[in-house]
């Protein structure tokens, strides 16, 4: 059994040998350089392969990732001044951030968006998502090789949120529901028409094992938006979508988002979709009460990255009153819920010793 079959099997809660080696996604760079400072990685490492993580392929036909691609000219990014520690960027497109660069991987600070008011959507991005002249990217030259290839291939597209969020930004966005619904409601109508007339040549070019959807629309405390929101703005264009892919062939649809999507997650599973990563603790997330309300919906992550920090009595706990069960009843990859933040590397890899010691290959 290769990794594609293995995954393919797991997801459609077949029998496999073990899990998928995806116990990680990644790692924050701080991690990484503490623990080849320390001596515990040789400086070249790659660490995913250090590691022995299995590998997969990610495609997006210019349809995701985070973003959507805009036909015409590239979008240039530039740094337009320092401020202390930070710099601040803009792109040809009006967006404004601040980065941190003395090392530090807190999160932008975003201070502008292209979109901010309906003409700026009207003239600056909607002529620049026309089907007839999308940009595919890479994919015909990758299509042959993924064929043949024995690991996963991912159709990562952007998610409704996730595609406004990065036009408006999350504070406009949410006056925007009530302020400017019928932008939003275009918007919308535009995603869905890119995914629906360019998905099929994805498909029809690469063999593809799952979609995802990026969305990361929620916060600790609870999703972005609530249910009537989702209910009147995004569940419409989902209840078309996920049935034109499936008429294309594909059944595994995940749904990427950090935090608690709680109130939202009975929506999605109506809508079609059957997993999600990565159920992060600190957000309210335990991965055996999903499993016994929804048997059959496919769990990658749920393992508490704050137990990295606290010692291996705290990870073997956490390991063994969680993965066991959930691993008995299919359809389940064990994972820190994110990257691996900055924790000594003997506690990393006594979890990642006792994980894989659980399985038998």
């Amino acid at each position: 059994m290769n990794n594609r079959e293995r995954f393919c099997r797991l997801y459609d809660f077949e029998t496999v040998d073990r899990p998928v080696r995806w116990e990680a996604i990644g790692f924050w760079s701080q991690t990484v350089d503490r623990w080849k400072a320390e001596g515990g990685l040789p400086k070249s490492a790659d660490v995913m392969r250090h590691y022995g993580f299995d590998r997969w392929e990610v495609v997006t036909g210019g349809l995701g990732g985070t973003r959507m691609a805009l036909s015409g000219p590239p979008v240039g990014e530039r740094a337009i001044r320092e401020e202390g520690p930070t710099q601040v960027w803009a792109d040809d497109l009006g967006k404004v951030w601040r980065v941190r660069c003395d090392g530090d991987e807190s999160m932008p600070q975003w201070l502008r968006f292209p979109v901010e008011e309906p003409t700026d959507w009207e003239r600056k991005i909607k002529p620049r998502l026309d089907p007839s002249s999308h940009d595919y990217g890479d994919l015909e030259e990758r299509s042959d090789a993924l064929r043949g290839c024995e690991e996963p291939v991912l159709f990562f597209a952007v998610g409704l949120y996730a595609f406004w969020r990065n036009f408006i930004g999350e504070v406009n966005l949410a006056y925007a529901f009530y302020d400017q619904p019928e932008m939003l409601h275009d918007m919308a109508r535009k995603w869905l028409e890119m995914h629906i007339e360019c998905s099929p040549t994805v498909f029809r070019t690469t063999p593809v094992d799952y979609v995802c959807f990026h969305e990361d629309m929620a916060c600790k405390s609870g999703p972005l938006i609530g249910p009537a929101l989702f209910d009147a703005f995004m569940a419409p264009y989902y209840r078309e979508l996920i049935p034109h892919v499936k008429s294309l062939g594909q059944h595994r649809f995940m749904l990427d988002s950090d935090g608690f999507v709680g109130p939202l997650f009975e929506g999605f599973v109506g809508l079609g979709f059957n997993g999600m990563y990565p159920f992060e603790v600190a957000a309210g997330y335990d991965i055996r009460d999903i499993r016994q309300r929804y048997p059959r919906f496919f769990i990658w992550g749920g393992m508490d990255k704050r137990v990295l920090l606290d010692g291996k009595e705290a990870i073997r706990r956490e390991v063994m009153e969680k993965v066991p069960p959930v691993w008995e009843t299919g359809g389940f990859i064990p994972s820190i819920d994110h990257l691996v933040p900055p924790c000594p590397q003997e506690n990393f890899e006594y979890f990642l010793e006792l994980t894989r010691s659980l399985f038998c290959e």
